[in-house]
Order: C-alpha cells, then sequence, then structure tokens
C-alpha cells in the first residue's frame, strides 16, 4: 500500500511539473506577441526620412569603353649591320631629331674602300674626258667612247655602293622623337636583330577602342573622344576619332576605332591605361541622386512623401551623370522623393522630414 501512494505522489508531481512548464511557454509566446503589437490606442512610430524633388538635368546619349594609350609614330632602333660599336651619342629618356647621330660601328673598312673606289672614279673620270677630246678630233673610235663612258659609270656606281656602305655604320634618327632605354655600349657587338633603343613620338598618342555594333552607324572621323588615365584622375583629355574599322567582328559583335589625341605637353606616353567616352547628342530628363534609387532584382523603384505617409512606386531609368540618375517613368516634377531613410520603410509607412538633409545630391 505504501508503494502504491509513492507511485502515485510521483506521478502527480510530473503531471504538475508539466502543466507548469506549459503554462510558462504559453505565457511567454503572449507576451512576444504582446511586445510586437504595437501599443493599444496609439499609432506607429514615424521613420524620419531626407527627400529630394526630381529635377531637369541635362544627359548625353554616350558609349564608353577601355584601351591602351600608344603613340602614333613608334620604332625600335636596329642597325641594317653588323658590326663592333665603337660610340653611343644616345642617351636614355632623352629627345632627339630627326637625323641625329644615336651608334657609330666601326667603319674602318668602309672608309677605305670608299677612297679606293674614289681614286678609280677620278681616273675613269679622267679617261674619258681624254677619250671624247679625241673623240671630238675624230681621232677616236666610236667604241673606244662607248667604253670609256661605261667604265666612268661603272666607278662611279662603286663610289654610291660604298658610300651607302659607310653611312650604315651610322645609326641616325628617322624622326624627331624621345628615345627608351639604351642599353648598348661602345665594344660591344651587335647584329642586325639588335635593339638599341626604342623611339617614340610623343606629339599625337592614339587610342583603339571596340565598341558594340549597335553604335556602328553613329560613329564617324572627326567625332570627339574624351579620355581620363588613372595617373591624371582630374584631367580629361580630348581627341577625335580617325579610323572606324569597316566591318562587325562576327564573335564579339564589336567594331573597331582609332582615335588619336594631341599630346603637346608630353602628358601621356605609352601603355597607359585610358577610359574613353564618345558622347552622340544630350537632352534634358528628370534626375534623381542615385540614393534614392532601390533595385530589387530586375525592378526598381523610389518611396515619395505625400501626406506624412511613405508610398513605394515603380521607376524606369535612363542615362546617368556622375552621382544622378534620369527616371523616365513612375515620377513626375514636384514629387517628394525620400533619399535617405528608406530601407526600414513600407508602404503606406508614417514618415517624417527631415528637412536638414532635404534635397540631398542635387545641390
Amino acid at each position: 500500500m505504501k508503494k502504491t501512494l509513492k507511485i502515485l505522489g510521483g506521478a502527480c508531481a510530473v503531471v504538475a511539473l508539466a502543466a507548469a512548464g506549459l503554462f510558462g511557454t504559453e505565457y511567454l509566446l503572449s507576451t512576444e506577441s504582446a511586445a510586437n503589437q504595437p501599443p493599444q490606442g496609439g499609432e506607429q512610430r514615424a521613420t524620419r526620412v531626407g527627400i529630394s524633388e526630381p529635377e531637369r538635368r541635362e544627359f548625353a546619349t554616350e558609349v564608353s569603353a577601355v584601351g591602351t594609350i600608344m603613340p602614333v609614330r613608334q620604332v625600335d632602333i636596329t642597325p641594317s649591320v653588323a658590326g663592333r660599336v665603337t660610340d653611343v651619342p644616345a642617351r636614355s629618356g632623352t629627345a632627339v631629331s630627326e637625323g641625329d647621330v644615336l651608334l657609330r660601328l666601326d667603319d674602318r673598312a668602309q672608309r677605305a674602300t670608299l677612297r679606293s673606289a674614289e681614286a678609280t672614279l677620278g681616273e675613269a673620270q679622267q679617261n674619258l674626258n681624254r677619250v671624247e677630246e679625241l673623240a671630238e678630233a675624230n681621232t677616236a673610235a666610236e667604241q673606244q667612247l662607248e667604253q670609256a663612258r661605261a667604265t666612268f659609270a661603272r666607278a662611279e656606281g662603286e663610289v654610291m655602293s660604298a658610300r651607302a656602305a659607310l653611312e650604315d655604320r651610322t645609326l641616325t634618327a628617322p624622326f624627331d622623337g624621345t628615345l627608351g632605354f639604351v642599353d648598348t655600349d661602345p665594344g660591344a657587338y651587335v647584329t642586325t636583330s639588335s635593339v638599341l633603343t626604342q623611339l617614340s613620338d610623343l606629339s599625337v598618342m592614339q587610342v583603339d577602342l571596340s565598341l558594340p555594333e549597335r553604335y556602328f552607324d553613329r560613329v564617324e572621323p572627326g567625332q570627339t573622344v574624351e579620355l581620363s588615365v588613372p595617373a591624371y584622375p582630374e584631367a580629361t583629355f580630348s581627341g577625335e576619332v580617325t579610323v572606324r574599322g569597316s566591318n562587325v567582328e562576327s564573335g564579339s559583335r564589336s567594331f573597331n576605332v582609332r582615335a588619336e589625341v594631341s599630346n603637346a605637353d608630353r602628358r601621356l606616353v605609352g601603355g597607359m591605361f585610358a577610359q574613353t567616352r564618345l558622347v552622340f547628342d544630350t537632352y534634358d530628363g528628370l534626375a534623381l541622386p542615385d540614393d534614392a534609387i532601390i533595385s530589387e532584382g530586375a525592378r526598381t523603384f523610389v518611396y515619395t512623401v505625400a501626406d506624412g505617409q511613405a508610398s513605394r512606386r515603380t521607376v524606369s531609368l535612363g542615362g546617368s551623370a556622375g552621382s544622378l540618375t534620369e527616371v523616365t517613368d513612375g515620377i513626375s516634377e514636384g514629387d517628394r522623393v525620400v533619399v535617405t531613410g528608406w530601407n526600414t520603410l513600407r508602404d503606406g509607412a508614417p514618415v517624417e522630414v527631415a528637412e536638414d538633409v532635404a534635397r540631398e545630391g542635387l545641390e
């Protein structure tokens, strides 16, 4: 009997504990639910927001592309003959003019050959003069005169050949420009594949671009191109299109464009990365700060404020200009659009306009 009472007592205790736990859970859930509900008889707290009214601004129909800046004229300086270097007047990084001597090779043998050829030419000239005098006196045959003339012509050719061989021993600048690094010293033996340095004409630079085919009929020579480079982030360089490719590449569906930029101050150098911009036309449109535009997947919308409430509106976007975006549909001039504080808004939520941040982005 005592054992039975103990079992019954234990069961009652378990039931009591379970009931207490159930009551506690229900109490906690009801408390959390009540905490998430606005106070009875009260209103939802208004969200402070900054607003801006759309204004008409100038936008542009344009296309941007990247490219690499290179000199219009740039060549490797290599000797036309092999030989031992005797003198290197060229200095790395210096400006040179057309005809300036850059390198000289040992030319002793060529000078000797030229002297011999000139002596032979002198003898041939004297012989020709003598035969011509005899021919005038009718004491020389026509065949002798023709032979003397042929000998003179051959001697003259030998002199020209010897002079050319001597000139090949001296390298000169083919045009005005700036030298790259010069890594050759006197005493070195060079061949026709040896590169002494690189000569670049930095007065005019060019950049090659690849543009989508939809712009093919809008690009033409003479069109203005704006360039910017990381080396000068605050500067904009202006050039013009010089060549438009004659066809569209089937793989990329793009076409090539070459533009040239005047570089009188030599700020641009070969190899620079360039961001380019071609403007086709300009127009006026309604502008909003980028911060006002909210994106969800492929949809874009904004919040407007009227009578103290937020209203969510789907919008269509157009071009951009700096930190402004064109809105082509969904808002009108005079609408009050939320710029800051929209991250906690929902359609119909009460709002309070913070005047200290109003019209942010358009000023």
